[in-house]
């Protein structure tokens, strides 16, 4: 192999290298810039029942913004697992509900307002995953709060950017923050 030709593939693989670093770069600044600079909103969580013995342990966690009336939904439905989006309005009591679900990223100025990106499986109501569904827990935590899951005693404070992606920056247990997400 002649010098040039080294020296080609060594760039080259330099470059492999330095793309595929940047591609996590990217995606840790990405989920720090949410977590530090997303509107935050707090969800009661409701019981949900996981079993994962591969994961490690986390606590399931379920919202009843998880289930959205099809009647809410402005245009085509989205195709099974599509991206779309749900607004959700705050409500007197301080929680959220869904009021509008659309497959384009709707512009909503109002303060008392805020879009979630959701995926869904489509029936006369839509189950939607917004990516908080789960929480890694320290070893031995998962049992307690699935069980403060089941006596409604649990919230998420969840981080949400303008283009609708949501991240769990914590959980809250009767009022009190318990579990911060760190930024790295």
């Amino acid at each position: 192999m002649s010098m040039t030709t080294l020296r080609k593939l060594i760039i080259a693989l330099a470059a492999v290298a330095l793309a595929q670093t940047g591609v996590l770069a990217a995606m840790v600044i990405d989920r720090t810039l949410l977590l530090k600079n997303g509107r935050e909103i707090t969800l009661p969580i409701v019981p949900v029942d996981p079993r994962d013995l591969f994961r490690g342990e986390y606590v399931r966690l379920g919202y009843e913004i998880n289930t959205v009336p099809g009647a809410l939904l402005v245009g085509p439905p989205p195709a099974h697992n599509a991206a779309f989006y749900v607004t959700l309005e705050k409500n007197p009591q301080g929680g959220w509900t869904p009021v509008k679900v659309s497959a384009a990223l709707p512009h909503e100025p109002n303060p008392n307002r805020i879009v979630l990106k959701g995926r869904s499986r489509f029936l006369t109501s839509m189950q939607v995953r917004y990516g908080i569904e789960s929480y890694f827990v320290p070893e031995g935590q998962g049992k307690r709060l699935e069980e403060l899951a089941r006596e409604r005693k649990m919230a998420a404070r969840v981080a949400v950017d303008a283009r609708g992606n949501a991240a769990i920056k914590g959980l809250i247990i009767d009022g009190v923050l318990q579990y911060e997400e760190p930024l790295f």
